[in-house]
């Protein structure tokens, strides 16, 4: 009876570590990805080179399969970047970079200190008082926009396409902002001729007269960044395939001191689809009766360029992938999980939800329809089933520098990658 216990005992060690080892080698992959030498894992001081060096070393550990003779499918893309000096003050007031300020990716290079003409509800209540400004000599000086009372939905209109146009021909426009700021990427794919500059309310003096402002921009053209591919081949069916995708790109640098991690947008999601080819290729029980691919993308904050690219040039063709799940932002869950796409996949989605009823591992599996918001879209649009998965929860920051590696809880992380493992075992 003792050896009986002794066994069981054993056999429960066993199971747990296991069990565990996924979320420790998720916190691993996050924290790599997350490190300041990746740069923010965009395309500065090549941190997305890094990144996919990093990812092609773990899958060779893995000893995943190569559709070609690397795991790297190269691409060109144009971005413009931010890398050196970035400064901002107002008055005698230093900004933060990344908390107190943040610039536009589409800026130009801009050096100099300006005057402010700023716009608010006190000269701008109505249409009219549009046409007056706009007849005003700006050229000079720094638009500042602060939206804060304006109620005329004219007015609110126009102050909406500023965030993409300069109709007052100033040096640039910037904004007034209450909470955290955010970035983005996609607006970098042009260079402006203005710059574009988002101000945290809170950090501003009350005397707003001028503005000194230092921004360094280079343009990249055709700058060759990489997908990175691998897959176990299956048993029975090794001709056709079951494809996970994530993005391993975040946004990058914000001038030569601030870069953004991106431990949620997207380590995450990319430590699970890493997780899962660790689990998939290690173990001979665990091989499937499908090819699986794992397939982790770059460009995705740029506009879906990774996944285009290999939509368009797929290593493998396209009509032979079964099902496709694209994994972007899976660091909380304690809500549960939303299924994109679900509606078109409604037996698909069944399948999820009824694995989740009978083993009860997330709160919720939540039906959403179409939409083309992450990396699962391209393949969606040439036909590909394929849906995308986010966690729900315990976690708000995105697209900012709080998006980091020991502030997301991963608090369903071993109940989604064991939702995910069932799936492919069903």
């Amino acid at each position: 009876m003792r050896i009986k216990i002794i066994l069981f005992l054993m056999l429960l060690f066993a199971f747990a570590s296991t069990q565990s080892q996924n979320i420790q080698y998720a916190h691993y992959v996050i924290d790599t990805m997350c490190s300041p030498t990746f740069y923010g894992r965009g395309y500065t001081s090549q941190g997305d080179t890094k990144a996919a060096s990093f990812i092609a070393n773990e899958f060779a550990k893995m000893r995943l399969s190569k559709f070609k003779n690397n795991y790297f499918q190269e691409y060109q893309l144009s971005s413009n970047t931010f890398s050196k000096e970035m400064k901002v003050s107002i008055g005698k007031k230093v900004l933060t970079a990344g908390i107190d300020f943040m610039v536009a990716l589409s800026s130009p290079s801009i050096h100099g200190k300006f005057k402010i003409f700023k716009i608010d509800s006190i000269n701008l209540k109505t249409k009219a008082d549009i046409d007056k400004i706009l007849k005003k000599n700006l050229k000079k000086k720094i638009v500042l926009i602060d939206k804060q009372n304006i109620k005329d939905k004219e007015v609110l209109a126009f102050l909406t396409t500023l965030k993409h146009e300069n109709p007052f021909l100033s040096k640039g426009i910037a904004f007034i902002n209450d909470g955290k700021l955010s970035w983005g990427a996609s607006d970098g794919k042009k260079q402006k001729d203005f710059a574009k500059i988002n101000l945290l309310r809170k950090s501003l003096p009350a005397k707003l007269k001028k503005i000194d402002i230092t921004v360094e921009a280079d343009y990249l053209i055709d700058y060759t960044t990489q997908n990175v591919v691998g897959y176990v081949k299956g048993k029975l069916y090794p001709d056709s395939f079951f494809v996970f995708t994530a993005h391993y790109d975040h946004l990058g640098q914000m001038g030569k001191d601030v870069f953004f991690p991106g431990a949620n947008d997207n380590a995450s999601g990319t430590a699970m689809v890493m997780d899962l080819a660790r689990y998939f290729s290690t173990d001979t029980i665990h091989r499937p009766d499908y090819s699986i691919v794992f397939a982790l993308v770059s460009g995705e904050e740029n506009g879906l360029y990774g996944s285009t690219h290999l939509a368009n040039q797929p290593l493998f063709p396209l009509h032979t992938i079964k099902f496709l799940i694209n994994l972007d932002m899976v660091g909380t869950g304690s809500e549960g999980i939303t299924v994109v796409n679900a509606t078109k996949f409604k037996n698909e989605f069944n399948r999820f939800n009824d694995i989740n009823k009978e083993k009860g591992y997330l709160k919720a599996v939540v039906e959403r329809g179409e939409s083309c918001n992450s990396d699962h879209c391209p393949f969606f649009e040439k036909g590909v089933p394929a849906v995308f998965i986010y966690a729900m929860g315990d976690f708000s920051e995105y697209h900012n520098v709080y998006d980091l590696p020991d502030k997301i809880p991963l608090s369903k992380y071993n109940e989604i990658f064991k939702l995910l493992v069932d799936y492919m075992k069903d």
